[in-house]
């Protein structure tokens, strides 16, 4: 596969101490969702960046982007910041995954909260989101979001009409890329610290935390870790928890 080169996202870094954590959001995200997050790492250089199609990047992405261009973005920053843990939500998770098997020694430890690796048997062949984007693109990409937004919160979002519809065409070529379905690392193989969290049964989706569950025992040097309460979104609602998970990672690779 060819993957582009060219403008790489912008990055956004606030200085801490010695120890560096890149941070990569999500599908429906941005970077700044991390606030809360950073605000509990406070002896850490943080550095985030909006993902080609998302926010600030919104014009490096468009309909043939793919799970490649995003771990190439991310192992360049990584490559200007080597040593990071690097940390994702979600989809996040998965690149980070990726860019760890691609460039180890780039990587400090992973921290991947419900990545989905939706290769691995656990992850079900038609996942209720992926099925709920399936079924509501017909409505155009504003629904797309909306809807989506709506079952991940519970509640109707308060996006903009504009930034459903640009987040919900980034949304669909995200969920609809091929690759995902492709083995893109071997879990054994991963030769970095891994830890890979999930939200408690009663909160979050089955395959979100049976895929982490076995994830985390599958990598020679995982851990799995829950965080009590929380469902998908733990970055917001629950960042102290979530910044613990990144802390952690960092006394695993010393």
């Amino acid at each position: 596969m060819t993957t582009r080169t060219g403008r790489r996202p912008t990055i956004v870094k606030r200085a801490g101490g010695p120890d560096k954590v890149v941070l990569v959001h999500g599908s429906l995200d941005r970077h700044t969702s991390f606030r809360q997050v950073a605000a509990h790492l406070s002896e850490w250089t943080v550095i985030g960046y909006d993902r080609r199609g998302w926010g600030g990047s919104r014009a490096l992405g468009d309909a043939t982007t793919t799970l490649e261009d995003h771990v190439d973005d991310l192992t360049a920053i990584l490559a200007a910041q080597p040593g990071s843990v690097v940390a994702g939500h979600s989809y996040g998770g998965l690149v980070a995954l990726c860019a760890a098997a691609r460039s180890p020694e780039l990587v400090r430890a992973v921290v991947a909260y419900e990545p989905p690796v939706r290769w691995l048997p656990w992850w079900p062949p038609s996942a209720p989101w992926e099925q709920l984007v399936r079924d509501t693109e017909p409505n155009g990409p504003a629904a797309v979001a909306e809807e989506l937004l709506r079952a991940v919160t519970g509640r109707p979002p308060a996006t903009p009409r504009h930034q459903l519809e640009e987040d919900g065409a980034a949304l669909v070529t995200e969920m609809g890329d091929r690759s995902l379905d492709t083995p893109l690392f071997d879990p054994i193989a991963l030769d970095v610290p891994v830890v890979v969290g999930a939200g408690a049964a009663a909160d979050t989706l089955p395959h979100h935390r049976e895929t982490a569950l076995h994830l985390a025992a599958l990598a020679p040097n995982g851990r799995f870790r829950e965080i009590p309460g929380a469902g998908h979104a733990a970055h917001v609602t629950h960042p102290a928890a979530f910044a613990e998970l990144i802390t952690l990672s960092g006394g695993l690779s010393t």
